[in-house]
């Protein structure tokens, strides 16, 4: 996904999730190969998911709360385990539920 400033976009997940979970994120030794994303910026891309279906209140909720879909673990631990693909999915699917 094209950004215009990942910057700008890191403090406003920072804003929305809180730093500790950011920092979770940005110290995670994995990347997505197929799309040499950072966990970081897979956040991101998911944010931009639930934010075209639900609150920033309710996406920064669903960041750290455990989902049945990730197996009871919270996206952000997903997401520093590498488990891209699994997130954005059930961020898809969690989103579309709520519409």
């Amino acid at each position: 996904m094209y950004r215009d400033d990942p910057l700008d976009d890191e403090l406003e997940l920072r804003a929305l999730v809180g730093d500790e979970a950011v920092d979770r994120l940005a110290t995670a030794d994995v990347t997505d190969t197929a799309a040499e994303r950072t966990p970081v910026e897979a956040a991101v891309d998911v944010l931009r998911v639930l934010q075209g279906w639900v609150s920033d209140e309710a996406a920064a909720r669903w960041f750290v709360t455990a989902q049945r879909r990730l197996d009871g673990t919270t996206p952000v631990d997903a997401l520093t385990a590498g488990a891209f693909e699994d997130v954005e999915e059930a961020a898809r699917v969690w989103a579309a539920a709520q519409g």
